[in-house]
């Protein structure tokens, strides 16, 4: 197994370098093409949605990446309250929001939001082909 882990920051989202080391650690790690492509996605729309419905500091939220044999598990850890999401629909056409929890939850294998002790932890699963 390996892994990979970010504490993010501002900066280090806005540059193009984050989703290039992303899509590297996972092309080393044998991962095809569609699946490095929906797992970037996914991250940057947890990221993003954690930017944009939350008071947290993007230096206080820590990503884990682990590659093993038959999947690929991403963790996403911060410190804002635990909030239940609501069951992701489709959203209509020209919507400028509510795609994120949508995308995840119909490109992962697993998807579950859970309390944890310092916050708020995301963990999206996706069995690798």
């Amino acid at each position: 197994m390996n892994s990979l882990q970010f504490n993010l920051s501002q900066s280090a989202i806005d540059s193009q370098h984050f989703c290039t080391e992303l899509d590297q650690f996972l092309l080393q790690n044998s991962v095809i093409a569609g699946q490095r492509f929906k797992i970037v996605t996914c991250i940057l729309e947890a990221v993003a949605n954690i930017a944009q419905h939350s008071q947290v500091d993007l230096a206080k939220v820590s990503l884990i990446i682990r590659c093993e044999r038959d999947k690929v598990t991403i963790d996403l850890l911060d410190n804002s309250p635990f909030i239940e999401p609501q069951k992701p629909s489709c959203p209509p056409p020209l919507s400028l929001t509510g795609r994120g929890l949508w995308i995840m939850q119909n490109w992962m294998d697993q998807v579950r939001v859970q309390a944890s002790v310092a916050g708020t932890h995301l963990r999206l699963s996706l069995l690798r082909h």
